[in-house]
């Protein structure tokens, strides 16, 4: 009977916390990533729409990343049980939703609050780098202009991938 007790016990976390899937970061893109290169710890390429710094669109190859800094947010942040795939209603676009908890909702004003901030400073728009692995899938722009304070009310985050498959292949990654 002790025994049971004690097996139990040391699995009570098993299941829960446990993540197979691939780390999201999100990172203020001017600040923490630095240029496009032949080296780095990230990757952005094929078939990605559109790489940070690169001209050519879509990127003609991988280009490579060094991380400057550290995350705003990370797994931690986000529910990942609510992953999922869907299409932009306006567009159609295939699109990979992601809900914050509530710490993800403060850390994300924080983030937008701050690439709003020093884009006005720099009179450019500066962006969040979103990070699923070691790969950037996509850099949207926080408009100063119209965000000068950050984006506070964000209850989800939204990816706009390359196509339906690449939409469920970063769903399967997320989920683990």
């Amino acid at each position: 009977m002790v025994l049971a007790g004690l097996l139990l016990l040391s699995c009570v976390g098993c299941a829960g916390d446990a993540h197979e899937g691939d780390e999201l970061r999100l990172y203020h893109l001017e600040t923490a990533i630095g240029p496009p290169r032949a080296d780095g710890e990230l990757r952005c390429g094929p078939p990605r729409i559109a790489c940070p710094g690169v001209v050519q669109q879509p990127a003609p190859h991988e280009f490579r990343y060094a991380v400057r800094g550290q995350p705003a947010l990370t797994n931690d942040h986000v529910d990942l049980t609510s992953v999922e795939w869907s299409s932009n209603p306006e567009s159609g676009a295939p699109v990979v939703r992601i809900d914050l908890t509530a710490a993800g909702r403060e850390a994300y004003a924080r983030l937008t609050k701050e690439a709003a901030r020093v884009g006005g400073r720099d009179q450019a728009w500066h962006h969040v780098a979103v990070v699923v692995g070691d790969e950037i899938v996509a850099f949207p722009e926080v408009d100063y202009d119209d965000h000068p304070d950050g984006i506070a009310a964000a209850r989800r985050i939204e990816v706009v991938a390359a196509s339906d498959a690449d939409a469920r292949d970063l769903v399967r990654r997320l989920r683990g």
